[in-house]
């Protein structure tokens, strides 16, 4: 998904077109950004990668990315963003895609860095003026400890099932590579031999059905290599200026979902999502909060969340979706967070 095209915000109503800054026929750079004042009223960081405490952060939400596209021929084209991430510092972004895309007849073949496709909002995760919330469901989207791309190559075949709808189905082959990823003061690091998998969409007119599979072979930490399948199913479906979504991911080690709701008024769209992890995670959330879009570009969200922990596992030393477990600190088991966010795109 180029940022510089159609995206759907809480009422499911497709935005102008955005204005990109055309070098020259051919080229042009577009972008995208969120910032946060985000406070907890619990030590204990929350969220992976935000670290969210009651010290009150200006920076734990922080995104920036640029992006390039170049039409080589009419179907020959090369696309690169670069994005500071929440967990990256400034002067070390990330290069988040970087491929080259052939399209002929109902078929599009990309190579190079590649965005995973297993969720709904994976191709334009840290686009915040794409979605309602201030952070995707954290109980789904940060199931795979926000790993976001791999290094391979992607088939995509699609067709028109009728006048309002469509069918894709995309296989796709990634390469070994390194992952790293820092959980609290540990880091992570993930030898992965491979991964392959397909995803499949149906759109049609007001609604959204998105499924895929992932089969991966890695070693964390120099242990013993293991196999992982991950299979993620979710949809979205609009009604008036009603938007529903629900997603839910599943492997060996958890089970994560939320469903969530979203009432358009005018500017303002008023939201409500419950999550819940399970096993690996367990947690419950609630989150409760208002988006104002200021203009087509710029947008503000206002946002409540509640996470909670149960006794037993808090007993047991399991953190959920605190970075470490709250026990350690001698901290409550359940925390509330506070955002007030700001999203743009060019």
């Amino acid at each position: 998904m180029n940022i510089k095209y159609t995206l759907l915000v809480a009422a499911a109503i497709p935005l102008p077109l955005f204005a990109a800054i055309d070098i020259t026929d051919d080229f042009s750079i577009s972008g995208f950004g969120s910032t946060s004042i985000a406070k907890s009223n619990n030590t204990t960081p929350l969220f992976i990668h935000r670290e969210i405490t009651d010290d009150t952060c200006y920076d734990c939400d922080t995104i920036f990315g640029i992006q390039a596209d170049y039409t080589i021929t009419e179907a020959l084209n090369a696309s690169l963003q670069v994005v500071k991430r929440p967990q990256d510092k400034w002067s070390d972004p990330e290069i988040e895609w970087a491929y080259l895309s052939y399209e002929i007849n109902d078929l599009t073949f990309n190579g190079g860095r590649l965005r995973l496709p297993l969720f709904l909002a994976s191709e334009y995760y840290y686009v915040g003026q794409a979605y309602t919330w201030a952070r995707p469901p954290q109980e789904v989207y940060d199931s795979i400890l926000g790993f976001t791309f791999y290094d391979g190559f992607s088939l995509r075949w699609e067709t028109s099932i009728s006048d309002e709808l469509t069918a894709s189905v995309m296989p796709f082959y990634g390469f070994g590579r390194e992952n790293k990823t820092k959980l609290g003061t540990f880091e992570l690091i993930f030898e992965t031999d491979y991964m392959a998998g397909l995803s499949a969409e149906l759109t049609g007119f007001n609604y959204r059905i998105h499924s895929a599979y992932m089969h991966t072979k890695f070693e964390q930490n120099g242990a013993a290599s293991e196999k992982m399948n991950i299979f993620t199913l979710g949809g979205e479906y609009s009604l008036d200026q009603w938007l529903f979504m629900a997603e839910v991911e599943h492997d060996k080690l958890q089970t994560n979902w939320y469903v969530s709701a979203g009432y358009s008024y005018d500017a303002f769209t008023p939201y409500i999502t419950y999550g819940q992890s399970h096993d690996r995670r367990y947690s419950k959330s609630v989150t409760a909060g208002v988006r104002y879009d200021v203009t087509p570009q710029i947008s503000l969200n206002a946002e409540w969340q509640g996470v909670y922990l149960p006794q037993d596992r808090y007993d047991q030393g399991k953190d959920g979706q605190f970075v470490i477990p709250p026990i350690a600190l001698q901290e409550d088991k359940d925390v509330q967070a506070y955002t007030l966010m700001l999203n743009f795109v060019f």
